[in-house]
């Protein structure tokens, strides 16, 4: 008896070792302006599945993508991340950054002294690269399009413990074609972006700096 008490006493406090209590505190996501690219438009803003009763239910990208990266960093970082929401408002300032995901800066994390981890996410969004092909007053442009994913977790003092980072690129190829140079805005769409999040998260993940 005194052995089984003693393993599962052990066993706890490896779970409480793993577990430290920890929060995303500042969450960035980063969609530069582009000249040949616009990656932000109707339909980035709504993610779409098909649920259990096969209905198709739409959500905000925003929140399903701050959602998934935080239990895919609780994860992968063994910590017990505070669930935290993106604000019912969203908007994009002038340099292209998402407004609306926690933006605590770290020092006041550290002053406040609720967490033994603290989170940072940057992600940027950005071309690719691109090629375009014409023919008479046709023109076909192909867009690549990556992703930048670093994350850094410090200690309760705010010292840096652990940095994530690297650079995704997406393996579909956006087109699009124009007449006489006028062409419709291409877009990622909700699930697109998603998609791309997902691969650049884990590929961050897998490489500490």
């Amino acid at each position: 008896m005194k052995k089984f008490i003693a393993i599962a006493g052990f066993a706890l406090l490896s779970v409480c070792a793993f577990a430290q209590k920890a929060a995303i505190v500042n969450f960035s996501l980063n969609f530069p302006v582009s000249l040949d690219y616009e990656f932000w438009g109707d339909g980035t803003d709504e993610f779409k599945y098909e649920n259990a009763a096969k209905e198709i239910v739409t959500i905000r990208t925003l929140d399903t993508l701050f959602s998934y990266a935080q239990e895919e960093l609780a994860k992968a970082l063994k910590l017990d991340l505070e669930k935290r929401t993106v604000a019912d408002k969203v908007k994009m300032n002038s340099i292209g950054k998402i407004i609306g995901f926690p933006n605590e800066k770290i020092k006041e994390a550290v002053a406040a002294g609720k967490y033994d981890k603290l989170v940072q996410v940057e992600v940027m969004s950005l071309s690719g690269g691109s090629s375009t092909s014409s023919s008479g007053p046709f023109s076909k442009r192909k867009q690549k399009v990556d992703m930048i994913v670093e994350i850094t977790v410090y200690d309760k003092s705010g010292q840096e413990i652990d940095r994530y980072k690297k650079r995704t690129r997406m393996d579909e190829v956006k087109k699009a074609v124009s007449l006489f140079g006028f062409s419709e805005e291409i877009t990622l769409s909700g699930n697109e972006l998603f998609a791309l999040f997902v691969d650049a998260l884990d590929n961050a993940l897998k490489s500490k700096k």
